[in-house]
């Protein structure tokens, strides 16, 4: 039962890019199109969103709820603010939800005036020439290379590379169920509460590590939240205060930085209702690829409340010459 257990997580657990904000509920296996008068647009993160009208074929008017990807990923990809506008009739397809009737997870958006949107940086245009939001990066990983070799810099996820990141989380039976409990329609991403350990590591946002000698700063674009990794003075854990990203301490093996963070105090393991305790315990490394434009990264996490046995959870960033950029979540 407990194989069954810890084999039933890894297959349920959405944890990475494809998760981002409790998008579970979308059957990514299919599509749908829709056609209709927009009447509410909300550019904003973490999710832009469209309300659109329809006419069904009996006549009877539907109202769609259509959401996309962050606002700060299509800011990234130049796509304009003013070509999705209140009145406009507008095309587009998606994934609907498994969960309600009427919501779509859109990738392609024709507009009134003939351009489409590639909404998720991965898709392919349907019906026009006239196309913005293609992926575009500022630089490429390679042209990193003259630089000399350091973490300090801007890491960014590389979104076309679907399905990335390996994982291996042995769930217990209790945490499994206490998804049951997951209020999909009220809970911290849809209400914008910021985010603690270990999900503000886990997302497709950029992050950047400065140096601040006895201290190293990670700050996350993700909620604008900043963590501190201790690399000198360092006070007992144990009668450090709990909070949602917790105490890290941080030690360098080489070229490799080793974070160990314990007392947080974020009841989440992920965006679908898993929980975790307060003895959570999570070791990170980080460390420079023989590409030194890309970092890669091992979190190991230790939660016999959560766990059957330590799990973990590998990914890596490239150094595409990005800028952090206000992240500013808003309910819709």
């Amino acid at each position: 039962m407990r194989a069954a257990a810890a084999i039933l997580g890894l297959l349920a657990l959405p944890f990475g890019a494809s998760a981002h904000h409790s998008l579970a509920e979308y059957d990514r296996s299919a599509a749908e199109e829709v056609e209709g008068e927009v009447i509410r647009v909300l550019w904003r993160n973490p999710h832009v969103r469209f309300t659109l009208q329809t006419q069904n074929e009996a006549g009877g008017v539907e109202v769609w709820d259509l959401q996309g990807v962050d606002l700060n990923s299509l800011d990234r990809r130049h796509v304009p603010h003013d070509l999705v506008q209140v009145g406009d009739t507008i095309r587009v397809t998606g994934n609907p939800s498994n969960r309600r009737v009427h919501h779509l997870l859109i990738s392609n958006v024709l507009t009134a005036d003939g351009t489409e949107i590639l909404i998720d940086p991965t898709a392919e245009p349907l019906w026009s020439a006239a196309v913005v939001g293609r992926l575009v990066a500022s630089v490429e990983p390679s042209d990193m290379g003259g630089e000399a070799r350091s973490i300090f810099r801007v890491w960014s996820t590389e979104v076309a590379a679907r399905g990335w990141g390996t994982r291996h989380f042995p769930f217990t039976e209790a945490a499994i169920a206490a998804r049951d409990e997951w209020d999909p329609d009220d809970n911290f991403a849809i209400r914008c509460e910021p985010e603690g350990m270990p999900r503000i590591m886990t997302n497709p946002h950029p992050f950047e590590f400065v140096d601040g000698g006895a201290t190293i700063e990670l700050r996350s674009e993700l909620y604008d939240l900043t963590r501190i990794i201790h690399m000198q003075d360092v006070a007992d854990p144990a009668k450090q205060p709990s909070s949602p990203l917790g105490y890290s301490v941080g030690q360098w093996a080489g070229d490799t930085l080793i974070v160990t963070t314990s007392r947080v105090n974020w009841p989440h393991f992920d965006t679908i209702g898993t929980p975790q305790s307060e003895a959570v315990t999570y070791e990170e490394r980080f460390w420079l690829s023989e590409d030194p434009g890309r970092l890669e990264y091992r979190l190991t996490i230790d939660d016999p409340a959560t766990f059957t046995e330590p799990a973990y959870y590998e990914r890596y960033w490239l150094a595409l010459g990005e800028e952090l950029q206000r992240y500013d979540c808003q309910v819709f």
